[in-house]
């Protein structure tokens, strides 16, 4: 996969330099790892700022701590497929960004949220982690994949598509259409929200988020 082309970065430095004119998706949540204000401008990220806009086509990100973003009504159920185009922006964090499912509990006063998040970072590697009762833990430990492209610096923006296929017996995790991790989906209820998980100090725009539904019978 090529990086976005020169153009297509200058429209998007555009649009950031234009970030005060965007507004915060009314109908959007999100739940903070720590305590975060919403800010007007994106800026550098800080631990404590938490920037997010609808900036067409998609969102526009730009975190303090990690945070878990979902709109209400987006939800996965049965067997589907959860598909983001991400563009990571220059920065220093190695922390990963991509998309989550099975979200429940995520309110910012709930203290067992839950749901299993599929994520790359800016070296080019990525990983599976569920989020339980128990904690947070790795189903698919941080491994480097030739699927990912990596930042390798520099000012332009490294372009991923991060998807999870939901089926009757496994889960499956692609980047660019590449396969990455199959796991067994087992008693696993992903029944429940979807969106985005954004680790600290992340700049980057995600162009479309995509719920696709398996209608034909599968089977037994």
């Amino acid at each position: 996969m090529k990086r976005l082309g020169i153009v297509g970065m200058l429209v998007l430095c555009l649009l950031v330099r234009m970030s005060a004119q965007l507004k915060t998706p009314s109908d959007w949540k999100w739940r903070t790892d720590g305590p975060a204000s919403l800010v007007p401008d994106g800026g550098q990220p800080a631990d404590d700022r938490l920037y997010f806009v609808a900036m067409p086509p998609g969102w526009h990100v730009t975190t303090g701590p990690g945070t878990l973003l979902y709109h209400p009504d987006y939800e996965g159920r049965g067997n589907f497929a959860v598909e983001a185009e991400i563009f990571l922006f220059p920065g220093d964090s190695q922390e990963g960004y991509g998309v989550f499912v099975g979200g429940r509990s995520l309110d910012q006063s709930s203290s067992t949220p839950g749901y299993l998040a599929f994520l790359t970072r800016r070296d080019g590697q990525a990983a599976v982690f569920e989020r339980s009762d128990a904690g947070l833990a790795p189903v698919v430990d941080w491994m480097a994949s030739d699927a990912v492209v990596p930042h390798a610096g520099g000012e332009g923006t490294a372009k991923n598509v991060l998807r999870v296929d939901a089926g009757l017996s496994e889960i499956a995790f692609s980047v660019n259409g590449k396969p990455v991790a199959t796991i067994a989906r087992g008693n696993r209820d992903l029944a429940g929200h979807v969106g985005f998980r954004i680790g600290p100090r992340v700049n980057l725009h995600a162009s479309r988020l995509d719920v696709t539904y398996r209608l034909a019978p599968v089977p037994k």
